[in-house]
């Protein structure tokens, strides 16, 4: 009999969506390639400027100022590259493809503390603004390990004000929080296909009209010469028929009644497969504190998205839990996915002061489109029985 499989790592991919699936298939029907004349080249063109209307209506842009690039990663490294001799900052707890290639790239950058809850502290960002004249200001809408929400709005505002440009990694937020870049004063934003239910290899970039397009590679007219290199035309169709839908319904995945308490010894009665994320986080992090009263959950007194929660055993490792998981067919991470299956203290619970041995007792769940209640009781029984056999 096949072991049943829980996946509860959406912030590092999301399981592609039926209507991610459809679009691809679609557009791997025929050879589209969306530079030619001819009719499959059209064809291509269309399905590419679909997407990217899609994409536009997530994000509260014109459709012309998105740019798709192969993910979020060369999205980053395109708009840091671009400003490579001024001076950026960044928050201390942004993903390793802004920090990285801020520290390869940037020849003057300083980080913006956060508080031990990972949330910026604003008042430091306007005296680092004052210090010295910045050209670029860099703030994740959501932190993708513990799903801490950040001042972005604020943040642009402050930037602004010092005359600096404002980037935003808006990755994890897409389907979680409403994002509308001119509302809020973002001047560049970066997306992932994977993280919203689309395939791999395709991502954006979006700018408002600040005068500026930061471009990475040459050597063709594609993406108005701002990107170039033949498109990826069935992924991102697929990344825009996810966009359409998360679109259409955010923040939440469907609707369900209220959630009664985890039942730990008892199977689940069954339940429709319908369920609101934050009922979903509530309904993990109370069954997780009743099974372990000393669980300590990363950023719980900042506002976070409900569909991720990274919590701490003391007296635990990460690895051994994540193994002992894995082998009762259980999907979680210990964090970025950039950086997971090493042995390094996370940096985001660095910059948040967390003790290192609780760091490396921390792993993450992260849920999406297709978790069910049902799922997450099955986690916490399973949770239960690993921790005992513990001797937690």
């Amino acid at each position: 009999m096949m072991k049943t499989q829980i996946y509860l790592d959406y912030n590092a991919t999301a399981p592609l969506r039926p209507e991610a699936a459809e679009a691809m298939r679609k557009a791997l029907e025929k050879p589209h390639n969306a530079s030619s004349v001819h009719a499959f080249g059209r064809e291509g063109r269309k399905m590419i400027e679909t997407a990217r209307e899609h994409i536009s209506a997530l994000i509260k842009i014109a459709p012309a100022q998105i740019i798709f690039s192969s993910g979020a990663t060369e999205s980053n490294n395109t708009l840091i590259h671009h400003f490579k001799d001024q001076r950026v900052l960044y928050s201390a707890v942004e993903h390793p493809s802004v920090t990285q290639a801020i520290q390869h790239f940037a020849q003057n950058h300083d980080p913006i503390p956060v508080d031990q809850n990972g949330v910026i502290d604003l008042s430091i960002l306007e005296s680092l603004l004052k210090h010295q004249p910045t050209a670029l200001v860099s703030v994740m809408a959501v932190n993708n390990e513990t799903g801490v929400i950040q001042p972005v709005k604020e943040a642009a505002a402050l930037a602004h004000k010092h005359g600096a440009l404002f980037h935003c990694d808006a990755v994890q937020a897409a389907g979680r929080i409403p994002l509308d870049m001119e509302e809020l004063g973002i001047d560049f934003l970066t997306l992932s296909s994977h993280k919203i239910g689309g395939p791999q290899g395709a991502g954006a970039l979006a700018f408002r009209l600040c005068g500026q397009t930061p471009i990475l590679l040459h050597g063709g007219g594609q993406e108005k010469y701002a990107r170039p290199g033949t498109e990826n035309v069935a992924a991102i169709a697929g990344f825009g028929a996810a966009a359409q839908v998360i679109s259409q319904a955010p923040p939440a995945f469907t609707n369900t009644p209220s959630l009664s308490e985890p039942s730990i010894n008892e199977p689940p009665p069954y339940k429709p497969p319908l369920k609101k994320p934050e009922e979903l986080q509530s309904f993990l992090e109370i069954g997780l504190c009743k099974i372990n009263n000393d669980i300590v959950i990363h950023g719980q007194a900042a506002p976070r998205v409900a569909n991720t929660t990274s919590f701490a055993l003391p007296g635990t490792s990460a690895e051994t839990l994540l193994m002992a998981l894995d082998l009762e067919g259980i999907a979680v991470s210990n964090g970025s996915a950039c950086s997971s299956g090493t042995t390094k203290t996370s940096p985001v619970l660095r910059a948040m002061n967390v003790d290192e041995a609780l760091a490396k007792a921390t792993i993450r769940i992260s849920t999406g489109w297709a978790t069910t209640k049902e799922e997450i009781d099955a986690f916490l029984q399973i949770w239960t029985k690993v921790t005992q056999r513990l001797k937690i």
